[in-house]
C-alpha cells in the first residue's frame, strides 16, 4: 500500500526496503503492557496495607468509579500502543537502482518523505551499538550526500544494517557509472 504511492520513474527498480527492526516496537510495546498491568499492582498493595487499619469509609464502594477509571487508562495505553505499531509499519527505507527514500511517520496524520539521488552520496556510516543489537544485528545508518546545505540520512535501528550498507553502495557505484 505505501510503496504504491512513491513515484518511481520509468527506468527504476527499487533493490531493498526495509523498516525498523521488530526489537524497538516490542520492546515499548512490553513497557505499555507492564504500564497496563501497573494499577492492579499498586491497588493490590493499597488493599493489603489499608486491610490492617480500621478506616472510616470501605474501599469496596468505590469499585465502579475505579473500573471507569482503569478502563480510560487502558484506552489511552491501547492508544499507545497503537500509534507504536503504526510509526513502525508506515517509517520504512527504499533504496532503488538511482536514490534512497526515507519515509518517516512523525505522527498519526504527518509524514516526511525524503530522498536523495544515489550519485549524491558521499558517505554511509552504521553504528552497532550494545550486546542486544550486536546479538539481533541492528545498528544506525547514517548518510551523507554531497550537497552545500551537508544533508544527512539518519536511519535508526536498522535490521541487517551492512547488508543494507552493501546495497546502497553498489546501487550508488552503478548510478555514478552510468552518470559518468
Amino acid at each position: 500500500m505505501l510503496l504504491e504511492k512513491i513515484r518511481l520513474k520509468d527506468d527504476e527498480k527499487i533493490l531493498k526496503t526495509s523498516r525498523q527492526h521488530w526489537f524497538n516496537p516490542t520492546i515499548k510495546t512490553a513497557g505499555s503492557v507492564f504500564v497496563i498491568i501497573l494499577p492492579l499492582l499498586v491497588m493490590a498493595y493499597i488493599d493489603s496495607t489499608l486491610s490492617q487499619f480500621e478506616l472510616i469509609f470501605d474501599l469496596d464502594e468505590f469499585i465502579p468509579e475505579m473500573l471507569f477509571l482503569y478502563a480510560f487508562w487502558i484506552l489511552i495505553v491501547w492508544c499507545q500502543i497503537a500509534y507504536i505499531w503504526t510509526d513502525y509499519y508506515l517509517d520504512m527505507l527504499i533504496v532503488t537502482n538511482k536514490r534512497m527514500i526515507k519515509i518517516d511517520q512523525v505522527s498519526f496524520f504527518s509524514r516526511s518523505i525524503g530522498s536523495f539521488r544515489l550519485e549524491r552520496l558521499q558517505d554511509i556510516n552504521i553504528h552497532i551499538q550494545g550486546l542486544i543489537a550486536t546479538l539481533l544485528d541492528f545498528g544506525d545508518l547514517e548518510a551523507e550526500t554531497a550537497s552545500a546545505s551537508q544533508d544527512e540520512f539518519l536511519l535508526r535501528r536498522m535490521p541487517d544494517p551492512r547488508g543494507i550498507k552493501s546495497v546502497i553502495l553498489e546501487a550508488a557505484d552503478e548510478a555514478v557509472s552510468r552518470s559518468g
